[in-house]
């Protein structure tokens, strides 16, 4: 038991103290206001306030966790040990910053709710983040922020027992485009047709008939390649289909489509489906809901996790509509444009509502990279990326995080000259991972 002291108990600083040292650190919290039980008590203590008192740990905290509105911070960094900090604090600390407000400011995505430049497809982007400014996106900040805290409690306690997250894989997919020819109807394939014919693509006219004739899989049936891997090594793949009406950037087959309900329900037999949000959804709770209920009906069964689509996240608006539907879990905690932990985490972690002042039941878990971000927007080929994801599973294996890369099935087929080599990065990148 770890007794933790406050003047002023507030929603903000339980959610971040249970977060880092019952989380991450597998402490049994109480927490208390009263000055003459933190000095009488036998117990490991922490002293997170403004004064110090006559023993324990003293963390000099700052005010963002006893503040109930949400407005521009303006933060000083430094750097201890090795790692970036900010929220710095005085020379009475036991630290020189608050690892506290530090944590919740970058789990909470508190900047996320300031104004800020959209990219293209109404995203915060990775360029304006604290952490990608910085260049500090690379490093899951809240996990060593509460390793720092555990070496302290040790330090004061050495018999403490501090008990961290076991590291876990799991790899993930995303159904953008189910098939690259089957199921589009004739209007849609005589289009496609004419567009090939006008562009020279006589490659791709040979492989659409071929598939027409029953001569050659359609090539983003991609499930064979990835299910044999996961039978030889042994992980887990969560699925997340497109389930939507066609739109500008839903293209893959209508959620009416008897072939692509198929599909899933093959998917279904071996590996979870989750609901993949489409691009316009994030407008419209009513969408997520109708797409929702329908993947739950071809499956016959609950759908409770989730990816939006082009990772469309809008704080607070998007979880609050994931949380109305009754989904458990997110996997959209991640960038597109780039690399890197968003939240400043790799391991998963309640969402906590700014505007409610409330922790939810939705679990959030982050992401470091993506097939698409090397390919498409930093133009890597797979060994420019390889040093790189090998760096990103350290840090998940060191922190006891939960590895979840994000993969598309038509990457898999490796069609494109773009896409050519990245199944032998993933087979590498199973075997590192495991």
């Amino acid at each position: 038991m770890l007794l933790v002291y406050s003047e002023k108990i507030t929603p903000r600083f339980k959610y971040v103290a249970r977060l880092l040292l019952q989380g991450l650190l597998g402490q049994e919290l109480r927490f208390t206001n009263d000055v003459e039980e933190y000095l009488q008590t036998t117990l490991p203590k922490i002293n997170y306030s403004k004064n110090p008192l006559q023993s324990g740990i003293y963390i000099q905290a700052s005010n963002l966790l006893f503040e109930t509105d949400i407005f521009q911070q303006q933060l000083t960094v430094g750097t201890y040990k090795d790692t970036p900090i900010f929220f710095l604090s005085g020379k009475q600390s036991a630290l020189p910053f608050d690892p506290f407000a530090a944590s919740f400011y970058l789990v909470s995505r508190y900047e996320e709710y300031m104004p800020f430049i959209a990219d293209n497809h109404n995203r915060f982007e990775a360029g304006q983040s604290f952490l990608g400014k910085r260049g500090w996106l690379k490093r899951p900040l809240v996990n060593e922020y509460a390793d720092i805290i555990g070496d302290l409690l040790l330090e004061f306690n050495p018999g403490i027992k501090l008990d961290k997250p076991q590291y876990n894989f799991v790899n993930s997919v995303d159904i953008d485009a189910a098939y690259a020819f089957l199921g589009k109807g004739l209007v849609r394939n005589a289009g496609a047709y004419l567009r090939d014919t006008f562009r020279l693509k006589f490659g791709e006219i040979t492989d659409r008939s071929k598939t027409f004739l029953g001569l050659m899989h359609d090539p983003y049936e991609t499930f064979d390649f990835q299910h044999k891997l996961q039978e030889k090594y042994g992980f887990d793949t969560i699925y997340f289909a497109l389930f939507s009406k066609l739109g500008q950037y839903d293209r893959s087959l209508t959620m009416h489509s008897s072939r692509l309900q198929q599909y899933l329900k093959g998917i279904n037999d071996f590996c979870e489906v989750g609901i993949h949000p489409s691009y316009r959804s994030n407008e419209h709770v009513s969408i997520v809901e109708k797409e929702l209920h329908g993947l739950e009906y071809v499956l016959n069964r609950d759908v409770t996790k989730s990816r939006q689509h082009f990772l469309k996240l809008s704080f607070p608006e998007t979880y609050r509509n994931l949380i109305a539907l009754e989904i458990t879990d997110d996997y959209s905690m991640g960038y597109a444009s780039e690399s890197g932990f968003r939240a400043g985490i790799c391991t998963p972690f309640r969402f906590y509502d700014l505007e409610y002042e409330t922790e939810t039941p939705l679990t959030v878990h982050p992401f470091a990279f993506m097939d698409g971000t090397y390919i498409y927007y930093k133009n890597y080929r797979p060994e420019d990326a390889w040093t790189e994801v090998v760096h990103y599973i350290e840090q998940y294996k060191k922190y006891g995080g939960e590895l979840i890369p994000v993969w598309h099935n038509r990457i898999y087929s490796e069609r494109e000259p773009e896409w050519k080599g990245w199944n032998k990065l993933f087979e590498d990148m199973v075997k590192e991972a495991l």
